[in-house]
């Protein structure tokens, strides 16, 4: 038993529940000696249960994705008659069609229930020969079933833990108004775009919007309609957008785009593509009760040269910004 006890103390170091309960399987399987043992899950609502992992050593097979009807099942009678270690099935429950066809004998199971009273699945062992279990294999089995309890469990709560933590990022880094990326964002996509281009030789454009007269449209219209416009710029800049091109707001009436620049000529597709980006922010927009032709906002646009910082490409894109804000007010 003390051999047993140091396998079952190795078999729960494993790293994924996968790994832990095919370890312990194994050992349920060299204790008692039967043919198969083998871990199931219990879909109480589609009234099945599924072998999920098993070990084959002998006749009895037993195949991992094998699914029955619970009511049919050796699992269920043992369950409700808390019989769990039987080597005559036939005597015991003669009912099972399944297990009759199977052709099993000797059979033991433990109910998986999780701390909240669930029934998880079942951890089994069976053989189609009649075959003498001991008292300290049947302990084990109880002991085992108790362990994968556990580790599902732990499962469940590190994915829990996952998905909280990726939601959490997502709202760090989401502009909550738009659901654009937000200055953060930003930095941590450019950051890593500038890294792969160092690598491949690829050239990066950063465009800056800064939506001329804002101000304006929210004393003249209100916030809401204000917030309105934000949210129908950010759907026509997404609607527009290139694939691979990133778009987020970086502040009340701002916007950066960036992405790779393609073509021969690189200063004319930076023209064009700063066309582009203007053309997507003019136009009518319904805002509140009434339609805002509004003229489009001050795009400022900059080729990263080789190797230089991105906190420089954003102040040379928004220097351009504001030229470009400067000449077209000088041309009203």
């Amino acid at each position: 038993m003390d051999d047993i006890l140091k396998e079952l103390t190795l078999s729960i170091d494993g790293d994924g529940l996968e790994q832990q309960v095919r370890a312990l399987i194994q050992l349920l399987q060299q204790s008692t000696g039967l043919e198969s043992a083998y871990f199931t899950r219990i879909d109480l609502n589609k009234g099945v249960q599924q072998i999920v992992y098993s070990l084959n050593t002998g006749q009895l097979k037993l195949n991992e994705g094998l699914t029955v009807d619970w009511n049919d099942t050796l699992c269920k009678r043992a369950l409700e008659q808390q019989q769990f270690v039987t080597s005559d099935v036939g005597a015991c429950w003669g009912d099972s069609a399944a297990a009759a066809e199977l052709g099993i004998s000797t059979y033991v199971s433990a109910p998986v229930c999780l701390s909240d009273g669930q029934l998880y699945g079942t951890v089994c062992a069976a053989s189609t020969e009649k075959t003498a279990v001991s008292a300290g294999s049947a302990t084990l089995l109880q002991l085992i079933s108790r362990l994968i309890a556990m580790q599902v469990e732990r499962e469940q709560l590190l994915q829990q833990l996952a998905q909280e933590n990726r939601q959490f990022r997502d709202v760090a880094l989401t502009d909550p108004l738009t659901g654009l990326g937000n200055r953060r964002a930003l930095e941590k996509e450019l950051q890593r775009m500038l890294a792969n281009v160092q690598r491949n030789g690829s050239i990066v454009f950063v465009a800056y919007i800064d939506l001329d007269d804002f101000k304006r449209i929210n004393d003249q219209y209100g916030h809401d309609a204000g917030d309105r416009f934000l949210l129908a710029i950010s759907a026509k800049l997404q609607h527009d957008r290139r694939e691979g091109d990133f778009i987020s707001r970086i502040g009340g009436d701002e916007f950066v785009i960036f992405g790779l620049l393609t073509g021969s000529d690189v200063s004319y597709a930076a023209q064009k593509l700063r066309e582009q980006i203007f053309n997507s922010t003019r136009g009518n927009f319904d805002i509140a009760d009434t339609v805002l032709q509004y003229p489009g906002a001050s795009v400022g646009l900059v080729v990263a040269a080789p190797g230089e910082k991105m906190s420089d490409i954003l102040k040379r894109a928004d220097s351009e910004m504001y030229l470009q804000k400067k000449q077209r007010s000088a041309r009203r």
